[in-house]
C-alpha cells in the first residue's frame, strides 16, 4: 500500500515556467490526502523558491535532496564541503562563468550571465547578483548552479573531492554533494516516518529525478520526461499538460 508520494515540481506538477497546477492535478492530490497518503515535494529548487501552492503538502525534499523538512521542522540537511565550494568557484573563474550558490535562505551569483539567468526562468525566477557574494560563499551551501554544457562537466568539478553534477537541462547543471541526491533525502524522510521503500511512490521528468524514480517502490515518469528516465521507470504516464499525475494515480487505483 502506498503511504507517501514524492512529486517533482517543474515539468511534473506544473509546466515549465509556470507555478499553476491543473484542476485535475489538485483533485488527485486532495484525494491522496483524504486517504491518509502523505504528499511531499521533491525538487531541485532551493527552499525560498518552492511555490506556495493551493494544496498543503506534508513536507519538502529541496536542493535535490540536501534539505528535507515537514511542518514540525528539519528532517535532514547535508551541505556541500566548504573546500569544494571554493574550488568550484575557482574553476568557474578560470572558465569565465559565474557560479550560483544556494544557502538555506538565499540563491545568488557573483555576476550576470544570460544562459544562467534563462535557466532560472524555468522556475519562474530571476538571477540575483549578490554584492556580498564573497561573504555568502562561506555560509553553508546546499547546492550550486552553473551554465555549462555536459561535455565540460569535468572541468567545473576538477580538484573537488565530494561533489557531483546532476542536470535536467542541456546547458546548465546543479552541483550537489557526492552523497546527495533526491533518493538520499527520500530515504531520510522514509526513516523519519517509519515507511518502507515499497510504500513510496514518486513522479518526475528530468535527469535529476532518475535516482529518485529508480529508488522508490513505484517510480513514474511523465510523458514529457527524458527517454533515459522513461527507460528506468516502473510506469510512464501522460504529459504534464495532459494531467499525467491524475491519470497515473487513477491507473494504480489510488484515487
Amino acid at each position: 500500500m502506498t503511504k507517501i508520494i514524492f512529486f517533482d515540481i517543474d515539468g511534473t506538477l506544473v509546466k515549465l515556467g509556470t507555478i499553476k497546477m491543473s484542476d485535475k492535478t489538485k483533485y488527485a492530490l486532495n484525494r491522496c490526502k483524504e486517504k491518509g497518503i502523505k504528499i511531499f515535494l521533491a525538487t531541485g529548487r532551493p527552499n525560498n523558491w518552492v511555490p506556495k501552492f493551493d494544496i498543503e503538502f506534508d513536507g519538502v525534499v529541496s536542493f535535490n535532496g540536501q534539505y528535507c523538512f515537514d511542518s514540525n521542522g528539519v528532517i535532514y540537511q547535508n551541505n556541500i564541503n566548504p573546500d569544494d565550494v571554493l574550488q568550484c568557484k575557482k574553476n568557474c573563474d578560470q572558465l569565465q562563468i559565474p557560479l550560483a550558490i544556494a544557502t538555506q535562505d538565499k540563491l545568488c551569483a557573483n555576476y550576470f550571465q544570460d544562459t544562467l539567468d534563462y535557466y532560472f526562468t524555468f522556475a519562474s525566477q530571476v538571477l540575483e547578483i549578490d554584492e556580498n557574494y564573497e561573504q555568502t560563499i562561506h555560509e553553508p551551501v546546499f547546492q550550486m548552479m552553473a551554465a555549462i554544457d555536459e561535455k565540460d562537466d569535468a572541468k567545473i568539478i576538477e580538484g573537488c573531492k565530494s561533489i557531483q553534477i546532476t542536470r535536467w537541462w542541456d546547458h546548465a547543471c546543479d552541483i550537489i554533494p557526492v552523497n546527495g541526491g533526491k533518493e538520499i533525502g527520500i530515504q531520510h524522510v522514509l526513516d523519519h516516518y517509519g515507511f518502507s521503500i515499497e510504500e513510496s511512490m514518486a513522479f518526475g521528468d528530468g535527469g535529476n529525478d532518475a535516482t529518485m524514480i529508480d529508488f522508490v517502490g513505484c517510480g513514474i515518469a511523465m510523458g514529457n520526461a527524458k527517454q533515459e528516465l522513461k527507460d528506468i521507470a516502473d510506469y510512464v504516464t501522460c504529459n504534464v499538460e495532459d494531467d499525467g499525475i491524475y491519470e497515473a494515480l487513477k491507473h494504480f487505483e489510488i484515487i
